[in-house]
């Protein structure tokens, strides 16, 4: 009996081939790539959460691979038995929507590797991703899951948020009113952090910074630009944690300009 082959059958035993031949290079020293030139590389995408400052999506290759130097970047050297690889792109939703899709799956990612020499990088290396494949059928699966529903928010006349940024870092956020607890508190302390480990925050959208205050005194300013906070936030055991408060409002209608 004869069985026509199935695209997605194809698809699948490509995929698998690809990673036996890869694993077959690194085992032989062959599994070098270039930096600034196409690769294709084989792993499992995983979530990385850095004690709550920074959240991003690393890339284990089945394999721990090296990077050749970039002959056009003295200061992009080669870089041996890499086992985690910061994946990215800035243009493409569709790109960061399978990657996150695709945490704890395994992937088969392509894109060019490069060195971005700040303290955004927070691997070895990065790859600038062009293209994001799901490896199995749990990974399709993933992909192809209806979204999560979003959660509903309550908006109070006016909040209050807590901050502590010591070797972890905790936010609260509470109705003023009421002190119930506002969750998920990242809807109403959205932070970002810099290269430099300076935290970023600041009010939910529709709402503006009304008081703060920040400990210890000099850690950190608030105001500038409006309605925005920021702190620094310790990198080692030894310095101490600071505290940042803010108290978030409705923003006040414009003036009428009725006489």
């Amino acid at each position: 009996m004869h069985f026509a082959p199935n695209s997605a059958n194809v698809e699948l035993v490509v995929k698998v081939g690809a990673l036996a031949l890869l694993v077959a290079a690194v085992s032989f020293g062959q599994g070098c790539f270039p930096q600034g030139k196409p690769v294709t590389i084989i792993g499992r995408l995983e979530p990385v959460d850095e004690n709550g400052y920074r959240h991003w999506i690393a890339f284990r290759p089945a394999r721990p691979i090296c990077v050749l130097a970039d002959p056009d970047d003295q200061y992009s050297p080669r870089v041996d038995d890499v086992d985690l690889i910061q994946p990215f792109n800035v243009d493409r939703a569709e790109i960061r929507f399978r990657l996150s899709r695709l945490g704890g799956q395994k992937a088969v990612l392509t894109g060019r590797l490069i060195q971005w020499h700040t303290g955004y990088q927070r691997a070895p290396i990065t790859l600038e991703v062009e293209k994001v494949d799901a490896l199995d059928d749990a990974g399709e699966a993933a992909l192809r899951a209806p979204e999560p529903p979003k959660p509903v928010l309550r908006e109070p006349p006016a909040y209050e948020v807590t901050i502590r940024a010591g070797r972890k870092l905790e936010k609260e956020a509470r109705e003023a009113a009421t002190n119930k607890l506002l969750t998920p508190t990242d809807e109403y302390a959205p932070h970002s952090m810099t290269g430099g480990d300076v935290l970023w925050t600041r009010c939910r959208d529709g709402y503006e910074l009304r008081s703060s205050s920040i400990a210890p005194k000099g850690a950190g300013l608030c105001g500038a630009p409006e309605n925005t906070c920021c702190i620094s936030s310790p990198i080692s055991e030894q310095e101490a944690a600071v505290t940042l408060k803010m108290r978030c409002a409705k923003e006040s209608p414009p003036p009428s300009s009725e006489k």
